[in-house]
Formats: C-alpha cells, sequence, structure tokens
C-alpha cells in the first residue's frame, strides 16, 4: 500500500466549477434585485411626492449598496 492514496482530500483540494458558477451567479441575481427594488421603491416616490429624478437616484444607490452587503456577508459566509 502505498502512503499517498489512502490520504483524504483536503476540502481546499477539491475544485468545483459548477458550485462556482452557482455562487457567482447567486451575487448577480442578489445585486440585480436589490437594485430593481430600490428602483421600483425610487419610482413609487416620485409618483407620490412629486420629485421626478431624485427618489430614483437616491433609492438606486441604496438598493446598490445593499446589495453588495448583502454579497459580501454571503461571500464571507456570515448570517
Amino acid at each position: 500500500m502505498e502512503k499517498g492514496k489512502d490520504r483524504k482530500k483536503a476540502p481546499a483540494d477539491d475544485f468545483n466549477p459548477l458550485h462556482s458558477i452557482a455562487v457567482a451567479s447567486g451575487a448577480g441575481l442578489t445585486i440585480l434585485v436589490s437594485i430593481g427594488i430600490g428602483i421600483w421603491l425610487g419610482v413609487k416616490c416620485d409618483e407620490f411626492f412629486g420629485t421626478s429624478p431624485l427618489g430614483v437616484i437616491a433609492f438606486s444607490i441604496i438598493g446598490a449598496a445593499s446589495g453588495m452587503y448583502s454579497v459580501i456577508k454571503q461571500i464571507l459566509g456570515k448570517k
């Protein structure tokens, strides 16, 4: 019996490209949905208050920031 054959693989040695694609697409969808909700809230805010571009700009920036925060939390593995 050879020495190297009965060792188990470390989790870092096991690269799965499908898992990487799933994580990346999940991160992209998280950011996209956050920005979309921010834009929708901005449009509704502009309709209600009559401030044409300000609501969309403000809420899309807030949506992008919240999306990035969520993605960073997912990547770092914190709940």
